[in-house]
């Protein structure tokens, strides 16, 4: 995950992540050990998918 500093974070699981490829929000279900690959669960409906890291970002409060 890249914070607005531009570093690198592991997202961690629960937290509400924009995916910028994908253009989706969801919640971090799991993150490989090696911090790279996340799952990511849609908000609503929908099969889950995997993200790199650095194209996911934390949800701003508004997103909540």
């Amino acid at each position: 995950m890249t914070t607005a500093g531009g570093t690198r974070s592991t997202p961690r699981i629960g937290e509400l992540v924009y995916d910028l490829e994908r253009e989706a929000m969801g919640r971090v279900a799991y993150v490989d050990t090696g911090g790279n690959i996340a799952w990511v669960k849609p908000l609503r409906e929908g099969p889950e998918w995997t993200a790199l890291p650095e194209q996911l970002r934390r949800a701003p409060d508004g997103e909540r």
